[in-house]
């Protein structure tokens, strides 16, 4: 290889996904505790890039990161970001932990990125046609309480009935949400119903919303229902969890819910990244979006 080229990104997977074997305990430790979608995603993401720049991360330099920026100039401009922020978090956390003698990614101008959350957030329309295409109760509920609650897909199928408090209207969620903090989530009278509908038995460790065979729903499961739902509905491929989660802090807000009740709600560290919502959507709908 001439000195300065790079091998190709899309070379053949090596062992670890090729993670260099040394960098493998900074990688699990940075994982520590994040969601399984973000675990799977970052790690591609991070061994995309430590195949193309073939060494260990003490080694890495801007210079590797600016190619592998430029290598991506036909990806869209979400991904290369996506793929960029991860592998620059993980060069932080490594350089704050002192296995990395230096930054590589702190030097690395990210481009400011257009906003494009309007174009994420579905309609009270659209949801409403997505739920009512999901004949499966069971599936009905997960896009229901996705929908209600705006929780992460995650925290949805990690609930468990003991996290779960009845109210004389509706019930609160107890969440246990991104970064290991916990809050509690106001679940409607009218998606209280629906997932009682769907419990299993009367134990505590019963997942809310089960899988098939009654015990907890994957994540790569509740995927598939949500985007089966979107393309039912005739809507774009692209449809995630993550849109319903979109959905419920712009409509909500469009109700006249506070800021601040939408942005506990969420589980938002910044009230700044709650506010984008207030003017992505022109629906108006009910505190109750399910009623």
């Amino acid at each position: 290889m001439v000195s300065g080229d790079h091998p190709r990104s899309a070379a053949p997977a090596a062992p670890n996904g090729g993670i260099h074997p040394s960098d493998i305990p900074l990688v699990k430790t940075w994982l520590h505790n994040r969601s399984s979608n973000t675990v799977r995603a970052y790690r591609t993401n991070v061994a995309e890039f430590a195949r193309f720049v073939a060494k260990p991360m003490p080694d890495v330099a801007l210079a590797d990161i600016q190619a592998w920026n430029d290598s991506m100039a036909d990806a869209a401009e979400s991904t290369r970001r996506r793929k960029l922020s991860a592998v620059k978090s993980l060069l932080t956390y490594g350089h704050k932990l002192g296995f990395l003698q230096q930054d590589a990614g702190a030097a690395f101008r990210m481009e400011r990125g257009r906003d494009n959350l309007n174009e994420r957030i579905l309609s009270r329309a659209q949801v409403r046609a997505m739920l009512a295409g999901e004949k499966d109760a069971r599936r009905h509920a997960l896009l229901a309480l996705l929908y209600g609650t705006g929780l992460r897909i995650s925290e949805a199928c990690a609930l468990r009935w003991r996290d779960m408090t009845r109210r004389q209207s509706g019930g609160i969620a107890t969440v246990f949400g991104k970064g290991g903090k916990t809050r509690h989530v106001q679940v409607s009278p009218s998606l209280w119903r629906e997932i009682a509908a769907v419990r299993s038995d009367g134990g505590l460790d019963v997942p809310v919303i089960p899988g098939h065979d009654g015990g907890p729903l994957h994540e790569r499961a509740a995927d598939r229902a949500v985007k089966r739902a979107a393309r039912r509905a005739g809507l774009s491929s692209d449809v995630s969890a993550h849109w319903l989660r979109h959905a419920f802090a712009s409509h909500q807000l469009d109700a006249g819910q506070p800021v601040h009740w939408v942005q506990a709600q969420l589980g938002h560290s910044s009230l700044a990244t709650t506010t984008r919502y207030s003017h992505a959507s022109a629906d108006t709908a009910g505190a109750d979006l399910l009623a």
